[in-house]
């Protein structure tokens, strides 16, 4: 699967300004509440569909037709949307389980276009009445806030999969192992054996899908009539046998292509076999590791009966699906039914948790396990990502009162400090769904708490340098040398995934979530993301500099998207923004971003060689960054930061500028006895100057005053940085002779990056 290129392409928004700001609120809440009163119209029409045909045979023509890609392309890439995205499938499956059980054999037939039409419109719907508008909202603040909880349910009523699948099914079952003696003594059997079992049956089903695709293109080509019918009998062995006097009598009343539409419209009517599972065939798909009584029990609570919804509030189908943790529906006493085998990944953490939830041991020993998790595996990330840095877990710390905090994971490298905080809290169902105090509660809870702890932690390392000894809850104490560290990072890490709000500071403080500055805020980024920022960024100056410069960008550009789409855009751009940095008036909507990285990310899972988006560099300007990486001398580091902050551009115009300047070197053509090139690179707020000084074996001895000259030539200029890239020509050093560098104690925007003990110019 090749990456399809996002683009960016700008357009101005041109504002009525004959609007006045409650005009416009007056217009947008018009929308809204227009919206609902069709909604509601429309949702009954949408019900009505299981009047005249069978739940099981809609919800399994669904699913066949428009959740599953038969041709292996990414259409929300491709066109910017889903015609059919998966929540539809749920509010489906939800509406039919507010009505008792139709037992038709009509199929849908040249009804299907009106159908789906139905759906698209009630989605459409759904989105546009968010913007109903309470009355009581009338400033630019209170919409802002408003914002937010519109934002989250959005989110909650389409975002589906809050990871990529293979880093979803690693999390659900390393949370399910955490948990596996209490779990056991409490049902019998290990709960990864569920997770096991799921997998197992989303597997069985794609093979059951294409069994059927195979059996339909197996009668379809038929030339004659007759061949036709005996060739639809062969493959369904289980339909209905004719003579041959009625295949006939078939064959006289109907054209080729009408017994096709028929003989397939009869194929569909099958369909719903494919999605059904009873306990013995889920007991040999467990390997019989797990016996049918024991899934019996399982799925009896994973499931619902036609019915069993019907006092059910509809709006919370799309805002807490009660199928979501309960995807089933049980059919008889041993078998079960679900359309939602898309997502059934996305879904196996609720799927866990409901039988946690049984439980008030087992629900205690999960909470204090997930915290557990997650600071393991930021840690256990952490090691894997910096080999060689000094990582230290669990340091306790005094705060200002005396009162001890423990900082979960601190990651030295040279003179950095990567400060990490992991929470491990829920997004309750009633934030989902948008209620103010709780969304506002939780996001406080995931983003402001931890932001508080590791400024803190940062601000007690800068305090007291020398050499700490900081006690553990567990093992002994960690002994930290802070004297060398110059530069501290924040970060906080979730294991719940909050989307575009979870990566966009800006929006929670408008919205008056905190009253926190950007400054008193540390970017906060979900496990899943992690993994991927990590796997995704090879090099440690590369991984150090995106969480950096990710911070310089969320406070200082304006924008929507997740964190997928945030290092997606890293990738192609370095964030070597310019000018375009401190524009207030740009506003760069990054959704979608990330689908240039799903190709690789997507097909390494799955063992497929995709190749790997990469930072563009060009070969020379790869080959100084790695020599620096390598030897790792003094201010390596920094001197990577430096080159990253260059763009591809400026490094093409860069080294055709020394290159063009060596060969007049050589040529004679230059009139001074050492020559250099220099240029300028981002804009006046975020300055660096490059140097290029090529120089032969006689003027060796002079080096070093060349060098000092050229590198303090620019003292008194407001510069972050400057470094010098030297080749002795008559050497042909590759990729550099000698590399100088200076930094000022803003090396980085200094609002948003600390450093200790700088080195002015």
């Amino acid at each position: 699967m090749k990456p399809i290129k996002m683009n960016f392409h700008a357009f101005e928004i041109d504002n009525d300004p004959d609007l006045t700001l409650e005009q416009r609120i007056d217009k947008i809440r018009e929308m809204g509440y227009d919206s609902q009163s069709k909604f509601d119209e429309k949702y009954t029409e949408v019900a009505s569909w299981y009047k005249d045909h069978s739940q099981l045979y809609i919800l399994s023509y669904c699913m066949f037709y428009f959740m599953i890609d038969r041709q292996n392309r990414d259409e929300e890439a491709e066109t910017g949307s889903i015609e059919f995205p998966p929540y539809y499938m749920e509010l489906l499956q939800a509406i039919a389980l507010t009505l008792p059980y139709t037992d038709s054999g009509t199929p849908l037939f040249y009804k299907v276009s009106a159908f789906k039409e139905s759906m698209k419109q009630l989605g459409e719907l759904n989105n546009t009445k968010f913007y109903d508008i309470p009355d009581h909202i009338k400033t630019i603040e209170q919409m802002d806030a408003h914002q937010l909880r519109i934002q989250m349910m959005a989110q909650t009523t389409a975002v589906r999969n809050w990871s990529y699948e293979h880093l979803m099914q690693k999390v659900t079952k390393e949370l399910s192992a955490g948990i596996s003696d209490v779990f056991k003594h409490l049902y019998g059997f290990e709960p990864q054996l569920l997770i096991e079992l799921l997998d197992a049956m989303t597997h069985e089903v794609e093979i059951r899908v294409n069994s059927h695709i195979d059996k339909q293109h197996g009668f379809i080509y038929a030339n004659d009539t007759i061949s036709l019918q005996q060739q639809y009998e062969n493959i369904f062995k289980d339909s209905p046998k004719s003579t041959a006097s009625q295949k006939a009598e078939m064959a006289e009343k109907y054209s080729l292509d009408q017994l096709k539409d028929i003989l397939w419209m009869m194929s569909d009517l099958e369909l719903q076999q494919l999605f059904i599972f009873d306990l013995n065939q889920m007991e040999s798909l467990s390997r019989g590791l797990l016996t049918s009584q024991q899934i019996k029990t399982v799925m009896d609570k994973w499931s619902m009966k036609f019915g069993e919804l019907a006092q059910s509030e509809k709006d919370h189908f799309m805002l807490s699906n009660p199928v979501q943790s309960k995807p089933f529906i049980k059919l008889g006493d041993d078998h079960y039914f679900s359309s939602l085998w898309t997502v059934m990944t996305h879904m196996s953490i609720s799927l866990l948790e409901l039988l946690v939830a049984e439980d008030s041991k087992l629900q205690t020993k999960y909470n204090d396990y997930r915290g557990e998790y997650l600071e393991q595996e930021v840690e256990k990330l952490c090691r894997q990502a910096f080999p060689g840095a000094a990582i230290y877990a669990g340091s306790m710390w005094p705060g200002s009162d005396n009162k001890l905090f423990e900082n979960d994971v601190l990651v030295v490298i040279d003179s950095f400090a990567l400060v990490i905080e992991a929470k491990a809290g829920t997004v309750s169902p009633s934030a989902k769904r948008g209620a103010p105090e709780r969304l506002f509660k939780t996001l406080q809870g995931l983003i402001e708490e931890p932001s508080h702890q590791a400024l803190g932690f940062i601000n007690y390392l800068k305090a007291n340098k020398g050499e700490l000894s900081l006690k553990t809850k567990k093992g002994p104490n960690n002994r930290v040398d802070t004297r060398n560290i110059k530069f501290f990072i924040p970060l906080g890490i979730t294991l719940s995934h909050l989307g575009a709000m979870g990566s966009n500071l800006k929006m929670l403080i408008n919205a008056g979530v905190t009253n926190k500055k950007v400054t008193e805020l540390a970017p906060s980024m979900s496990l899943t993301d992690l993994h991927v920022v990590f796997d995704m960024l090879p090099g440690i100056p590369q991984k150090l500099h995106y969480l950096q410069r990710r911070r310089e960008i969320e406070a200082n550009v304006d924008y929507f998207g997740d964190e997928i789409d945030l290092l997606a855009w890293y990738i192609d751009s370095a964030f070597a923004l310019g000018k375009d940095e401190y524009e207030e008036a740009n506003y760069y909507q990054l959704t979608l971003k990330s689908k240039e990285l799903d190709p690789y990310i997507i097909g390494r899972a799955k063992g497929i060689p995709v190749e790997k988006p990469a930072l563009k560099f060009t070969p020379w300007w790869q080959a100084i960054i790695g020599r620096q990486e390598k030897q790792k001398k003094q201010l390596w580091l920094e001197n990577s930061f430096l080159l990253l902050n260059i763009g591809y551009e400026d490094q093409q115009t860069f080294e055709y500028m020394i290159k063009d300047l060596i060969e007049r070197i050589k040529k004679g053509e230059t009139t001074d006895r050492h020559n250099y090139v220099e240029m300028d690179s981002n804009t006046s707020k975020r300055r660096y100057v490059c140097f290029g000084y090529p120089y032969t074996n006689e003027h060796l001895e002079e080096r070093g005053e060349i060098l000092e000259e050229i590198m303090y030539g620019k003292e008194d200029e407001d510069i972050k940085g400057i470094f010098l890239i030297g080749t002795n020509i008559d050497k042909k050093d590759y990729p550099y002779s000698i590399f100088a560098s200076k930094l000022d104690s803003t090396l980085f925007d200094a609002e948003f990056f600390s450093m200790v003990s700088p080195t002015p110019l």
